[in-house]
């Protein structure tokens, strides 16, 4: 490659991580009309191209760009340049639909990726960044948060290494800000958004407008959340006013749609109303065919802000048109959500029980759309909202079921803050059973039943009103550890407090309760029952089981028995003693196993998770 021509390469490589794409393909056209381009410098500036229509939003283009790169590159057994192009590709299908033409591409990307052997190359290195990136987005995608963050990290510690001005790490940080989001951890999010603009001046190159208008969306989406609706307005009118520019047809009827919605909790309902004037001028003028339900669904939320009942029965048909058309999962799952909570309007008003027979179909529409796209955060609190559902209707065990389900989701997907609030939602109910099984009997009012049963917070996090509170991690007070074998036969027990030791009726009304708690609650796929003013959790570790009594939050609780029953599966010691016990029919003793004393302090004592 020639000097002159490498230069003018590198100098169309800085063009495009400032985003400076029209400039860019001016500088392309200058070598190619200047002079026939050697092999290597064609798969460069097809790369190149690729990039530059890729953000320009040309993705027919592009695609076509890097498919003809992966072609070129494969007959000339260049590897790093057909990674190039899966790379690209990947970043390219993500904007049409995340379905089987991602994953192919991905599973295609990391077959090849493997096949080279690694090198301590700048080049090599940087194509191990592009990978991971795709990785994490393919987790993303996937629903595992955790994976998904892990993998981002680890490219952008890679890209600031060898290459600390490439616009991939722009992309990067707007993931790892929305899946913070997804999570519940606000204040990372905007930390993280707040950092990608900050950088914007010191590297002296702008955002293509799509990304930036996409950074100030999600700050205000984070605000609104937050409860700081005139940030969140901020934040979102800057947002439209990109999009509007980069003539962006779809997130700019998202914009005006998030603008509308913050005025209508500030009860600007003037200022909401000049909105959808415009936002109707702009549906007219770019007809398409999400413009016209983005609008549909704003003209929904005002109409629904009037107190007229008229314009909420008009409010109502068009959210069920939309749920007909079905054109996006996202615009569906707006309309069924805000019907649900319409309708929850409706029972408090009417104290009719069957209304609710009208949310279960909504609600299994979403739940069908949250599997659809791997949306553990909307299938998790959907859960929690059918559990609240059988709640209504005074189905204690099958609230309970699944509130289990529920958490359960939300642990096995890194929704840590989500799941400590659905298992604090399970403790309150547990201490409100005789409440209500009351309400059962003296058929209490409907007003009453929806406020003890929390709806409305449930359905503002799905509409993204509303944020997760931490839950408070102390107050966690053990009281008794049992380990019993087949049969529930005692092989284990450590008391935490001079109760259990004084008290032998107590010891064995308790043992001979947990019988009954353990096939009647357990076996029904719940996770805990209330035993007096203690909570009781189950784990099956091989053939024994492990009981935990406790008072405090069920959500610390259990994390601290996990980490217990993960140390104990360590120790091979340990569970050697107690098959030894078992087949004797003899109670282990703490002076029998060492280890378990300061195993059992470290954890159920001094860890306060």
């Amino acid at each position: 490659m020639s000097i002159s021509v490498s230069k003018k390469l590198a100098l169309i490589k800085e063009l495009i991580d400032k985003g400076k794409y029209e400039e860019g393909i001016q500088r392309i056209n200058e070598i190619e009309q200047n002079k026939t381009p050697i092999p290597e410098e064609s798969l460069i500036i097809q790369r190149f191209k690729g990039l530059i229509y890729h953000g320009l939003g040309q993705l027919e283009f592009a695609l076509k760009i890097v498919e003809e790169l992966y072609r070129k590159s494969q007959e000339m057994n260049m590897p790093f340049f057909s990674l190039d192009a899966l790379f690209i590709k990947g970043l390219i299908i993500v904007n049409f639909a995340i379905g089987e033409d991602f994953y192919i591409n991905l599973e295609q990307h990391e077959k090849l990726f493997k096949l080279i052997p690694p090198e301590d190359t700048i080049e090599f290195q940087q194509r191990e960044a592009e990978f991971l990136f795709s990785k994490g987005a393919g987790s993303f995608y996937s629903g595992n948060m955790d994976l998904s963050l892990a993998e981002f990290k680890q490219s952008l510690t890679l890209l600031e290494k060898v290459d600390p001005h490439s616009s991939t790490i722009t992309g990067i940080l707007v993931y790892m800000a929305y899946i913070y989001g997804v999570k519940g951890e606000l204040q990372i999010s905007l930390d993280i958004t707040e950092k990608v603009l900050s950088l914007i001046p010191k590297m002296e190159y702008d955002l293509p407008m799509r990304m930036k208008a996409d950074i100030y969306r999600l700050m205000g989406g984070t605000h609104h959340q937050k409860g700081d609706l005139n940030r969140a307005l901020e934040y979102h009118t800057t947002s439209l006013e990109i999009y509007l520019k980069s003539k962006l047809g779809w997130w700019t009827a998202f914009a005006y749609f998030n603008i509308i919605n913050v005025l209508l909790a500030l009860k600007n309902i003037k200022q909401a109303q000049n909105y959808l004037k415009k936002f109707k001028q702009f549906s007219n003028k770019y007809r398409d065919e999400f413009n016209y339900v983005f609008h549909q669904l704003a003209e929904s939320i005002f109409l629904k802000s009037s107190p007229r009942l008229r314009d909420h029965v008009e409010a109502e048909n068009i959210l069920k048109k939309i749920v007909d058309k079905d054109i996006s999962v996202f615009t569906t799952n707006v309309a069924l959500t805000s019907l649900c909570n319409w309708y929850f309007d409706e029972f408090r008003i009417s104290n009719q029980i069957e209304i609710l027979e009208d949310i279960h179909p909504l609600i299994d529409h979403l739940q069908k759309n949250a599997k659809l796209e791997n949306s553990y955060s909307l299938l998790a609190n959907v859960k929690l909202l059918k559990a609240k559902l059988a709640l209504l209707q005074v189905n204690m065990v099958e609230a309970r079921k699944l509130l289990t389900e529920a958490q359960n989701i939300a642990d096995e997907h890194g929704l840590k803050l989500l799941a400590g609030e659905i298992s604090k939602e399970h403790d309150r109910l547990l201490e409100e059973l005789k409440l209500w099984e009351s309400i059962k009997k003296e058929q209490t009012s409907v007003a009453e039943r929806l406020r003890l049963a929390s709806v409305d917070g449930v359905i503002e996090r799905m509409q993204g009103k509303r944020a997760i509170e931490p839950l408070e991690s102390g107050g966690q007070q053990p009281v008794l550890l049992l380990i019993l074998a087949e049969g529930g036969v005692l092989l284990f027990s450590h008391p935490f407090t001079d109760k259990w030791k004084r008290d032998d009726d107590l010891f064995g009304s308790f043992l001979s309760a947990f019988s009954t708690f353990s096939d009647e609650f357990f076996s029904q796929g719940l996770d805990r029952a209330k035993f007096g003013e203690d909570t009781i959790l189950l784990q099956s570790v091989g053939s024994f089981s492990i009981c935990y009594l406790f008072q405090g939050q069920t959500y610390f609780a259990k994390q601290k028995l996990e980490k217990f029953v993960e140390t104990l599966q360590k120790e091979p010691a340990i569970w050697k003693t107690f098959e030894k016990f078992e087949k004797s029919s003899q109670v282990v003793e703490l002076k029998d196993i060492p280890l378990m004393e300061p195993l059992l302090n470290d954890i159920f004592v001094t860890i306060n998770s």
